[in-house]
């Protein structure tokens, strides 16, 4: 467990489990234009194979990015030629400044054996994987150094430490997550449908990347494969027969008219709720079932917190027993639009 800005906490399990990340540039400045966000999602898969991290999903947009990510802290227990094929991941044939080392420089500190100068190497390497916070750390910081050298500015990139729920490991929920993180271009209306934004996982997937695609599929199993997987996937994210509708119009929602039967307590259809901004998606502490959260799913850090922070029932969505551990503010629901 860590404690963050303004006296949040964030969870961090001794299990393999499943975040959703956000990261906010500094004053929410719209800094990221084309370029860096096609720099950033190139940052992205290099961070993520140094780490060991299996990247779910993403969007990344103009002044903040979405992550969705599952971390095993077993990432570290991979032998030197592990080591060094993740470190030639992450730099290239380029030195690290830490090291003033290239890939074939640490293979041939590795090959030392046993001496002091060996286990610094792996000690500090195996420290910065399979841990949420490294990930993070790497991937800012090394965006961070190419944003600043291309743009000739100075210091921090990025508003503060970045906000983390853990998400129960289920393809139901991982798949909720994961959609509403596609669709956050469309509920900014930047894009008619997820797929006409580039710098999304989703999109990615479509293109051919084959782990987005595996990762995308697997919260949507049945019949199909990979294709039918995220078909079905498309159709959580815009609602049954959207996929048929080839001017869009499947996936336009009024907004006004969801959040007035929410109001009049009435229950959202999942892509209903995914067209809206819910705080618990990005704000909470876990999200998971009832039973899931009080059994301690996020390992003994959850359930060693001085004051529980409590479950919270997701009670304006058809959803099996979802709750949401929160925070210090007070369960809000949904926001209004804009």
């Amino acid at each position: 467990m860590e404690k963050c800005d303004m006296g949040e906490i964030r969870i961090k399990s001794e299990k393999t489990c499943v975040y959703h990340i956000v990261a906010r540039v500094v004053h929410r400045r719209h800094l990221l234009g084309d370029l860096e966000r096609e720099v950033w999602v190139h940052a992205l898969r290099r961070a993520a194979e140094f780490s060991g991290v299996e990247v779910v999903t993403y969007c990344v947009l103009e002044n903040h990015a979405h992550l969705l990510v599952r971390i095993d802290p077993q990432a570290r227990e991979g032998g030197d030629a592990e080591l060094v094929r993740r470190f030639g991941a992450l730099y290239g044939t380029s030195r690290a400044a830490w090291c003033n080392l290239d890939a074939r420089g640490l293979e041939h500190a590795l090959r030392q054996g046993e001496t002091e100068e060996a286990e610094r190497l792996r000690a500090r390497l195996r420290a910065r994987m399979g841990d949420v916070s490294e990930f993070m750390r790497t991937l800012r910081q090394r965006y961070t150094k190419w944003y600043n050298g291309t743009h000739e500015t100075v210091g921090t990139l990025w508003a503060e430490r970045f906000r983390s729920v853990l998400v129960e490991d289920t393809p139901w929920l991982v798949g909720l997550v994961a959609a509403y993180i596609d669709l956050n271009p469309v509920r900014a209306g930047l894009a008619a449908l997820p797929e006409e934004y580039r710098w999304s996982g989703y999109t990615e997937a479509l293109a051919g990347d084959q782990e987005l695609q595996a990762a995308l599929a697997a919260c949507c199993p049945g019949e199909g494969g990979i294709r039918g997987g995220l078909a079905r996937y498309r159709l959580r994210m815009l609602g049954k027969g959207a996929a048929a509708k080839r001017d869009g119009t499947g996936c336009r929602v009024d907004r006004e008219a969801l959040l007035e039967a929410h109001r009049q307590g009435g229950e959202l259809k999942e892509h209903e709720l995914l067209q809206l901004k819910a705080r618990f998606f990005s704000q909470g502490v876990a999200l998971g079932s009832n039973d899931w959260l009080r059994e301690g799913g996020g390992g003994r850090a959850l359930a060693r917190l001085r004051r529980p922070p409590g479950a919270a029932p997701i009670e304006f969505m058809e959803a099996p027993d979802l709750c949401v551990a929160r925070r210090k503010y007070r369960h809000g629901g949904l926001e209004l639009p804009g």
